[in-house]
């Protein structure tokens, strides 16, 4: 609504911080308001999308909408002036120049302090837009010269209403996706269905064989999962997310704080038949497994040091 009374009013800032979590729509809303100052046909919502400006910048092919990236870990010092002698240039075909930095928090030192010089004295046909996941990473100066818009993360029916419309999913799959993405448009348009729901069979697979398994099972057990780190690792997340919803759940009874609310789940089972005790620290070894793993300790050793614990743990 800020961006929409803007274009109406013809009032918009020369330069703007859009912030919060990865996946919220930060870059969508860049490419949406760059098509729109820049539409052959702007109407009440926005931009008409069909243009050619419209489709240029769709594709990232207008010439007078740049967008900077990390070149590597960082944001340059050399990227900054290359980009500073592409505003101080009069428009080519749209009516003004607009660089998107995606990724701003990544400018290093003197990227940020050559930077700031721009939003000191900005070029007059240009609009910047900043994008950051970390906005305090930022200076404080170049903040304090942007009008900053925080954005939050999707509710799970509207996320889960357009991943049926975008995606064409059965609404039961969309309502998982969009449980599992946590209110992220990106995580949830970019997350495979039935990856997750084999992964998540693991992981209840891996809970009902542990009990009993001799110590030669237990090994071969890690073994195999400890084969594809990445996959492990997702694992733990997930056996993580469903321990903690399990607590809040035993806690309150409300399954509206829980991250995987509307997934077609219920901790309700699991509350009732398992010891707080044996949650709390079957949650600690998953987290510090998961810790271990981020470290890059052998995936072999934290995988069969966990399933040692929860081996044992679940027989009694």
């Amino acid at each position: 609504m800020i961006l929409k009374r803007a274009l109406e009013n013809r009032t918009l800032a020369h330069a703007y911080l859009f912030s919060g979590d990865a996946g919220v729509g930060k870059k969508l809303t860049a490419l949406a308001l760059a098509a729109s100052v820049n539409c052959a046909d702007t109407g009440p919502d926005g931009a008409c999308g069909r243009c050619p400006s419209c489709r240029k910048v769709a594709a990232q092919a207008h010439p007078d909408v740049h967008m900077l990236v990390p070149d590597g870990d960082e944001i340059k010092i050399d990227q900054i002036r290359q980009i500073q002698s592409e505003l101080s240039l009069k428009p080519f075909e749209g009516d003004k120049k607009v660089l998107i930095v995606d990724g701003a928090e990544q400018m290093n030192q003197a990227a940020a302090n050559a930077f700031l010089k721009t939003l000191e004295e900005p070029p007059g046909d240009a609009l910047l837009i900043l994008i950051a996941a970390m906005p305090q990473r930022l200076l404080s100066t170049i903040r304090s010269r942007c009008q900053e818009i925080r954005f939050t993360p999707l509710p799970r029916r509207l996320l889960a209403q357009a991943l049926v419309k975008r995606r064409g999913l059965p609404e039961e799959d969309a309502w998982l996706l969009a449980a599992l993405s946590q209110g992220s448009m990106g995580r949830g348009l970019e997350m495979d269905v039935a990856q997750e729901k084999e992964v998540r069979s693991a992981v209840a697979a891996l809970w009902a064989e542990l009990p009993g398994m001799n110590d030669g099972d237990v090994l071969a057990l890690a073994e195999r999962f400890a084969k594809d780190r990445d996959r492990f690792d997702r694992m733990l997340e997930i056996g993580i997310e469903h321990l903690r919803d399990a607590l809040v759940y035993r806690q309150t009874k409300d399954e509206r704080l829980l991250v995987q609310s509307g997934s077609g789940e219920s901790p309700e089972a699991e509350v009732q038949s398992a010891p707080l005790q044996r949650m709390l620290a079957d949650f600690d070894l998953l987290a510090m497994s998961r810790n271990l793993l981020d470290r890059r300790v052998s995936a072999q050793l934290v995988a069969e040091h966990m399933m040692f614990k929860l081996a044992r743990r679940l027989e009694r």
